[in-house]
């Protein structure tokens, strides 16, 4: 039962791009990102839909990668989030953490504070470091709340289902504000940071998050290259941080 509920915590540490490494020494993240519409005015922002994903090879021979400790995103410089303009978490940590079901926690944070869709945000979770790996399922609901803060709601399924919901809390913060974590510098301007608490067994091998189109995240196409990158910190494996990024081209809307 521990395992499996060091598992949810883990899920829900990473709800906007984990960087994970199958193997003790064999970087395999992969970071992916996705803007819609692909037509963005060049010089306004507008309302844009994000997907985001981080994949490790879904390979049945693959255990659980090191655990990690701290992770933050790096996002576009185009981006732009107006956590004041959408309403705010009607409870605290505690108040969600206490909320059994997903339905719960959006009835106890507010279905306006939701910032992520339930359709296309998932993750997988592999466990064990010898075969047969256990895969666990776990959903991801995020929601805005006040200090530029998103609580990052997770809940095993399947037969994980009655392990409790963990919450996590990351914080938008200014590229060059975020301290501790030495990664390349490039065209970004805010950054999502999150700090992932030690943990017994499991991690994240594959993850998608899907933010729909709202005031929450804005976009402009100037330059037309947009790139984000994601860097992680391990605390397990020989790999002690991993940097991974992805870039994109928009098209100026007249």
């Amino acid at each position: 039962m521990r395992k499996i509920f060091a598992l949810a915590v883990l899920a829900g540490a990473v709800a906007f791009g984990v960087v994970s490494v199958a193997n003790a020494g064999e970087e395999t993240q992969q970071e992916k990102f996705k803007v819609k519409p692909p037509k963005i005015k060049k010089k306004k922002h507008q309302n844009i839909k994000l997907i985001n994903e981080v994949i490790t090879p879904d390979d049945p021979a693959l255990g659980q990668p090191p655990s990690a400790t701290r992770t933050v995103v790096d996002w576009p410089k185009q981006f732009k989030f107006n956590t004041d303009k959408v309403p705010y978490c009607k409870t605290d940590e505690d108040g969600l953490n206490a909320a059994p079901t997903v339905e719960d926690a959006k009835a106890a944070c507010g279905p306006k504070s939701q910032v992520s869709s339930d359709k296309g945000s998932e993750a997988i979770v592999r466990t064990n470091l010898g075969a047969p790996f256990d895969v666990i399922n776990v959903d991801v609901v995020a929601f805005n709340e006040k200090g530029k803060r998103l609580y990052l709601y997770s809940k095993p399924t399947g037969e994980a289902s009655q392990v409790p919901a963990s919450v996590l809390t990351g914080k938008l913060k200014k590229f060059d504000k975020v301290k501790g974590v030495k990664r390349p510098d490039g065209p970004f301007k805010e950054s999502l940071d999150v700090n992932v608490p030690q943990l017994a067994a499991g991690a994240i091998a594959y993850f998608k998050v899907t933010i729909p189109k709202s005031k929450y995240i804005q976009a402009k196409c100037k330059p037309k290259k947009m790139t984000a990158q994601a860097t992680t910190l391990f605390s397990t494996g020989d790999t002690p941080k991993s940097t991974d990024d992805h870039t994109i081209k928009c098209k100026p809307k007249r």
